[in-house]
């Protein structure tokens, strides 16, 4: 199975122990694209099974692991019809380097779910889940090369701020409302 199923929405659930299959499944597409920088820093320890990846999110979630200016935040995976369809993350709050790279939301849609209205729906509901947590406007940002991305953002409000410049990388900064009245995603 390919893409998003057929007339299923789209959810946020709580990564979980035990998701090692669907999500071998999905690293696999982003290792066969060649999309190596999805998982590095922190995160490179993905690329050596889920249940590693699983723990230090676990562990990143109250803030402070691996460092001690690590944000609290939540792991999601975004699916549709039991399906992983990608990731996203939300931070309850920024830090310094998260208010230049990173913001409150990131986000990635596995290769074969892309350009199905999925990533616009994940940051939608990752908007509801910070109005939930309190915060009124959320920052999101994207590498200037990625203008899908950028798209996905001002498709849900985001009003482009000074672009910030760090380690040879220029990265698009967005404020999006998080109002609870978001629309729906629309299905291409």
């Amino acid at each position: 199975m390919t893409g998003r199923p057929e007339n299923s929405p789209i959810v946020l659930t709580p990564m979980t122990p035990g998701r090692d299959v669907e999500f071998a499944q999905m690293l696999e597409e982003f290792r066969d694209a060649g999309e190596y920088h999805v998982y590095d820093g922190n995160f490179a320890v993905a690329w050596d099974g889920y249940a590693g990846f699983y723990d230090l999110l676990s562990r990143m979630k109250a803030g402070g692991y691996p460092r001690p200016d690590i944000v609290p935040m939540d792991s999601y995976f975004i699916e549709s019809g039991g399906r992983i369809l990608g990731e996203v993350y939300v931070r309850h709050r920024l830090s310094p380097w998260l208010e230049q790279i990173g913001g409150h939301v990131g986000y990635k849609v596995r290769p074969s779910a892309r350009n199905q209205g999925v990533a616009t729906a994940a940051l939608r509901l990752a908007l509801k889940e910070l109005k939930a947590l309190g915060v009124e406007s959320a920052l999101v940002t994207c590498n200037t090369t990625n203008a899908a991305s950028a798209k996905v953002i001002e498709r849900c409000g985001g009003q482009r701020i000074e672009d910030a410049i760090l380690e040879n990388r220029i990265e698009r900064r967005y404020w999006v409302p998080t109002r609870a009245d978001l629309p729906a995603a629309r299905r291409r």
